[in-house]
């Protein structure tokens, strides 16, 4: 059986995340960083660099001149958004499938995409909240399940098959084989990334939390994750944890608004596919 911090301990052996994402991110939380300094951090990193100008240049941000310069690239992502950048590109390869079966970590990839897009739409449309941090939540929620698979992939793939035979939820499932749980592992993981406060809850608690207020991150979260599951985008296919009850009202007094977000969606995965997308080559 596993512990979460030896999972984390293991794993940070094999992954770290790159120097680079955790002084963005620490900057990104102090308020007297400046875009001059994300400016001298970013271009340490010519990869990052590429990304950058490719992203801002797409239908992402939909600019009418192109953007040809680290600085300008900067202002028009802004901060927060460079974060959230610099941490997709650092977790991007650690998604890769490795050709095992019963696990599938290009599918979580697809969830956390959509989880992550999802949750920036009900952000904006339903509660009006345009925060960054709900595009990060999405990302990384489940983070933790790349540790798992890194350090204790057979255990977790029992997990994933006695989660997809019975009426355990996958946590439960988790902590029934492995010792520990995804989000336990993903909130310790992030923690010591730096991420922001309401993230890390987020990770932490979006399964736990029974009782959350919509409009919270958390909240927000649940019901991205929930709409992801049920449209296919699951990280086990065919399988949907119920949303918590207070969440469940919420929904039903919204449920035009959601509709136009399901409808919506495609478009806006196609839109934020430069995001999140594989590097083809």
């Amino acid at each position: 059986m596993f512990t979460a911090e030896k999972i984390v301990e293991k794993f940070n052996t094999a992954k770290t995340l790159p120097h680079v994402a955790i002084r963005v991110s620490e900057m990104a939380n102090n308020e007297k960083s400046t875009m001059r300094d994300f400016e001298e951090i970013i271009q340490m990193d010519p990869v990052l660099v590429s990304r950058l100008l490719k992203l801002v240049n797409s239908p992402f941000f939909g600019l009418r001149n192109k953007v040809d310069s680290i600085a300008k690239a900067v202002v028009y992502v802004g901060m927060k958004n460079l974060r959230n950048l610099v941490a997709v590109e650092a977790i991007r390869d650690m998604f890769k499938d490795d050709g095992k079966d019963g696990f599938s970590r290009k599918n979580l990839w697809l969830h956390s995409a959509t989880v992550a897009i999802l949750a920036d739409m009900i952000g904006k449309r339903i509660f009006g909240d345009a925060r960054e941090n709900l595009f990060l939540a999405g990302i990384v929620h489940d983070i933790g399940l790349i540790a798992e698979d890194q350090v204790a992939g057979e255990e977790l793939r029992q997990a994933c098959q006695l989660y997809k035979s019975g009426v355990k939820s996958l946590v439960e499932c988790e902590r029934e084989v492995i010792g520990t749980d995804h989000a336990d592992v993903g909130f310790k993981l992030a923690k010591e990334w730096q991420m922001p406060p309401d993230v890390l809850y987020a990770i932490r608690f979006h399964h736990a939390d029974k009782n959350p207020e919509p409009s919270s991150v958390t909240g927000i979260v649940q019901l991205a994750e929930y709409i992801a599951t049920k449209m296919k985008f699951g990280v086990i296919p065919d399988r949907a944890d119920p949303l918590p009850n207070n969440l469940v009202p919420h929904v039903k007094a919204m449920m035009d608004n959601y509709k136009v977000i399901i409808r919506d969606l495609p478009a806006e995965m196609e839109k934020a596919k430069s995001l999140y997308a594989p590097e083809e080559g």
